[in-house]
């Protein structure tokens, strides 16, 4: 016969919720008896130099916790109902007031410990915004702005999130110009 297990369940202090193995209360909604991680979506969003063969990169400051002030993709929460693609260039019109075109999907990240707050699943689409248009900060990030890439790519530790992984990753398949420049990781 099987032996019952008399492990005690752990709970948050705060809110008493149980405890996730990764260390973080589950959330107390549910679809029927079965609870999944939430759903964000991020875009990244280059921009080439007309004088030479690098690129400006997009991001945000965040704003708010977790990573407050650090660099990561205009990008968000998938609202119910919401296709990912379209959660994208909306959370993209909201954080930096531009107009997306033309989603291409780089990779879908859900490694558990990737947010703080609870297990989350990003699409990060590649997005092209009009060569002209300026990014505003709006929403919750402090602030929105183009980067020289190469100079970017350099700075793992000046970003949020899992988001310098996906950048290095996605420019070394696609753009082999900043291999030398990636800093050692």
């Amino acid at each position: 016969m099987g032996q019952l297990s008399m492990e005690k369940i752990q709970t948050c202090i705060k809110c008493q919720a149980p405890i996730d193995k990764v260390g973080r209360a589950i959330s107390p909604v549910k679809v029927a008896k079965f609870s999944g991680p939430s759903l964000t979506t991020d875009a990244l969003v280059l921009r080439k130099h007309k004088k030479d063969e690098f690129h400006d990169i997009l991001l945000i400051t965040r704003g708010k916790p977790p990573h407050k002030g650090k660099m990561a993709f205009p990008g968000g929460f998938v609202d119910y109902n919401e296709e990912p693609s379209v959660g994208c260039l909306r959370e993209l019109e909201e954080e930096c007031n531009l107009k997306g075109k033309n989603l291409e999907l780089v990779t879908v990240a859900g490694d558990p410990k990737r947010d703080p707050r609870k297990h989350i699943v990003t699409f990060c689409y590649k997005v092209e915004v009009d060569e002209s248009a300026e990014a505003k900060a709006g929403d919750d990030a402090a602030s929105a702005k183009f980067y020289p890439l190469n100079e970017v790519i350099k700075k793992p530790d000046d970003f949020a999130f899992d988001h310098y992984s996906i950048i290095k990753t996605y420019i070394l398949q696609n753009f082999p110009q900043y291999a030398k420049l990636q800093h050692a990781s």
